[in-house]
């Protein structure tokens, strides 16, 4: 009996000696986790990068096309009367046709970012900038009739190109932007005799969109305007009574 008890003994002391080898052996050898211990008021946690600014793009905007009746402006663009839109887009597409303007809204080069600024005083000459980008560069066309921009379009007297700066072309947009281009109605409720149509087209990743407004007196919109004609080169100054 007391042989019995002893091997036991012997055993179990055997059996507690091997754990105690065991868990030293294995606290030796796994990697050094460091505990999972949350956030203290000095290290809060993170949260995610806000994303960027959402932009108007592309607000109103409508797909450009590449079949079917070749026109310069979609249908119902400046009027939801019929007779009244047909007639302000052959106004407009005159002045272009003689100026040897391409469509917007069936653009050559969907993968380009154009846009084109139409200017017609009642009685000065018409007057269209594009300013666009082609893969990493930047243009500027300006053109201008013999005509007026009430009347018939005459014959193109200037059409001449030049690079833009990066730093141009950022403030340009940047305007753009500032102006909510893309979320703008295409027209609004300001008509008169006399006086002057700007409309602004845009093209940007297959979409279009056209913004016509009768002499604005101020605003974002008019501001954009303006700084095309002033990276086109155009002699002009805004207090000039042929600014309107």
């Amino acid at each position: 009996m007391k042989r019995t008890m002893f091997r036991l003994s012997v055993a179990l002391l055997t059996f507690v000696a091997g754990v105690i080898a065991a868990t030293v052996y294995l606290a030796s050898h796994l990697p050094n986790v460091p505990p999972n211990v949350p956030p203290t008021a000095f290290e809060p946690p993170r949260v995610p990068t806000a994303p960027a600014v959402a932009h108007c793009f592309p607000g109103r905007s409508v797909w450009t096309q590449t079949m079917g009746r070749l026109s310069y402006f979609p249908q119902g663009a400046f009027s939801t009367n019929g007779r009244g839109d047909e007639s302000r887009a052959d106004w407009y597409s005159k002045h272009l046709s003689a100026m040897n303007e391409k469509p917007f809204y069936y653009p050559d080069n969907s993968e380009a970012e154009s846009y084109r600024f139409l200017w017609l005083r009642s009685f000065h000459r018409p007057v269209a900038v594009r300013v666009w980008s082609a893969g990493c560069e930047r243009f500027v066309t300006l053109k201008e009739m013999s005509g007026a921009g009430g009347y018939e379009p005459g014959k193109l007297l200037t059409d001449r190109t030049r690079k833009l700066s990066q730093d141009e072309w950022d403030e340009f947009t940047r305007l753009l932007e500032q102006t909510c281009f893309w979320e703008l109605p295409s027209t609004d409720e300001s008509l008169g005799d006399d006086g002057a149509q700007w409309i602004l087209e845009g093209v940007r990743a297959d979409r279009y969109h056209v913004v016509d407004r009768w002499t604005p007196q101020g605003g974002s919109y008019r501001e954009a305007c303006l700084y095309a004609l002033k990276l086109s080169g155009m002699s002009f100054s805004v207090s000039d009574d042929d600014v309107y």
